[in-house]
């Protein structure tokens, strides 16, 4: 029988299935600046094969972190990490507002059946506490025509303990088109270009497109065709329901949730978010795939 198993190594949860790990989920990364917005990030996230699908601080955006979870504007403060965006004329700046994504301690959980979850406080440019999130993950193994892959849920909510609303921002608010950037967020590696994509069944021809299913049929830098599924899972869900993405001269992908619309986390009160994604080895039906996602 095919074991999923939740190791711990130092801070570090250690994802694995079968003894191979396939995901490694750091909490506190000394090596990441100030500039950069340190924040918990799973890195190197693998198929089931040991294929490598995300990129860690990549010269042109050192700030993006394998897959993670952080947005570009939370009141006055940067929790994305590199430059701010001031507007079309403007453009970005750096300027000194960057925050952290800090954790706090672990939760409760589910280990023996893939699951691991902790506190985090998200922490403004001079340390001023903005929020504090409860973010939990599930790992299961998921088949799709006799192919298994790997499926990741993330169920988070955000609660601002301040006695005022507090805006959670993207680019696209201050006049950047397509710069709807913000959530749960995936940098793939190095030379992933992408050979089909599809939201809710239907073909996808530009960044932003809506739906609650988004699946990429990818390549690797080496030729590898790798699927990656992404889904707004059940239960509450804050925002828009909107698929950012990049594959020329860099390969990303996110769950835009301010895509076109800030959100607010109102005083006193929370934000809740629950997505899944799945990677596979090979081409995978996408129609398939959006099923097992959405079940």
């Amino acid at each position: 029988m095919s074991e999923i198993r939740i190791a711990h190594d130092g801070d570090d949860r250690v994802l694995s299935y079968d003894d191979r790990e396939i995901a490694r989920y750091r909490v506190a990364d000394p090596g990441i600046p100030a500039l950069n917005t340190p924040k918990p990030y799973l890195h190197p996230v693998r198929t089931l094969a040991g294929v490598v699908v995300t990129g860690f601080a990549p010269d042109d955006h050192p700030w993006h972190h394998g897959l993670s979870f952080a947005f570009p504007r939370v009141g006055a403060h940067n929790l994305w990490g590199g430059g701010t965006y001031f507007g079309p004329e403007r453009g970005y700046e750096v300027v000194e507002d960057q925050g952290r994504i800090a954790h706090d301690e672990w939760r409760d959980a589910d280990e023996a059946n893939g699951e691991f979850a902790h506190r985090l406080e998200w922490h403004g440019h001079d340390g001023e506490l903005l929020l504090i999130e409860e973010r939990r993950h599930r790992m299961t193994p998921v088949t799709v025509d006799a192919t298994t892959g790997w499926m990741l849920q993330l169920d988070t909510v955000l609660h601002n303990p301040g006695d005022a609303d507090l805006p959670l921002e993207t680019p696209a608010q201050r006049g950047r088109v397509d710069g709807g950037y913000g959530g749960w967020f995936l940098r793939f590696a190095e030379g992933f270009t992408a050979a089909e994509l599809t939201a809710d069944g239907h073909p996808v021809t530009a960044s932003g497109a809506a739906g609650s299913t988004f699946v990429i049929d990818g390549r690797t830098a080496s030729g590898e065709a790798v699927t990656v599924g992404m889904h707004y899972g059940p239960g509450p869900s804050a925002g828009e329901q909107r698929w950012l993405y990049r594959f020329d001269p860099f390969s990303l992908a996110g769950f835009a949730v301010a895509y076109d619309e800030g959100l607010t986390a109102p005083a006193g009160g929370e934000l809740a978010f629950s997505h899944r994604i799945a990677v596979f080895d090979g081409s995978i039906d996408a129609d398939r795939l959006a099923g097992v996602l959405a079940g």
